[in-house]
């Protein structure tokens, strides 16, 4: 029984269909359980990033033999990366990411392994908004997601879900993107015991 208990979760996720980024995130997220089906969510994660290889392959691109010259008339195909993209403002990863979401539980059941030991779990649907702050500026982004719970116990919990971040990418991009977030955590219930409806 949910309904009543606080959960802490304690995760890590990844990003990894950005073309230009690679993320990897520490992420804390906090739930109250008002209904059995519902929660309140407010998250909180840690991005680190790295500039994938696609950044270096299109600044570092050669110039055809014969085809492009400077103006003395040199042929700049001698000259490393000459023809290639250069940005006029590096990629602005997002740092901090803060979220307030609303939780729907509506499937739950339990399975047994080898008719040994009887396990609970639930899938949940997820949707919300938050501010994505990023190493020069920040954002208003929305997110939505699914994702499921094993209970090992009464208070603890493997959790795994998917979400999609949409938000707008600053400068040299200045579009809308969306990132799709997996994530893996632990989650802890309090109080640890839960009341079991009569």
């Amino acid at each position: 029984a949910k309904k009543g208990r606080h959960e802490f979760t304690f995760g890590m996720g990844a990003i990894l269909d950005n073309p230009f980024l690679r993320y990897e995130l520490a992420q804390f997220r906090y739930n109250y359980h008002f209904r059995e089906t519902f929660a309140v969510e407010l998250s909180y994660q840690y991005a680190f990033n790295q500039q994938k290889s696609l950044i270096g392959q299109l600044e570092g691109i050669q110039c055809a033999p014969g085809e492009f010259f400077d103006e003395d008339g040199n042929d700049l195909s001698n000259v490393p990366g000459a023809c290639g993209v250069s940005f006029s403002s590096p990629p602005d990863p997002f740092v901090h990411t803060y979220i307030a979401n609303l939780v729907w539980s509506p499937i739950y059941g339990k399975f047994s392994i080898f008719s040994r030991k009887i396990y609970h779990f639930d899938l949940f649907f997820t949707a919300g908004a938050g501010y994505y702050d990023t190493e020069r500026s920040g954002y208003i982004g929305f997110n939505a997601g699914l994702g499921g719970k094993i209970f090992l116990n009464d208070w603890l919990a493997f959790r795994g879900e998917i979400r999609n971040l949409t938000v707008k990418e600053g400068a040299p991009f200045n579009n809308i993107v969306n990132n799709r977030v997996i994530s893996v955590g632990f989650s802890v219930f309090a109080p640890f015991k839960n009341k079991r409806e009569k």
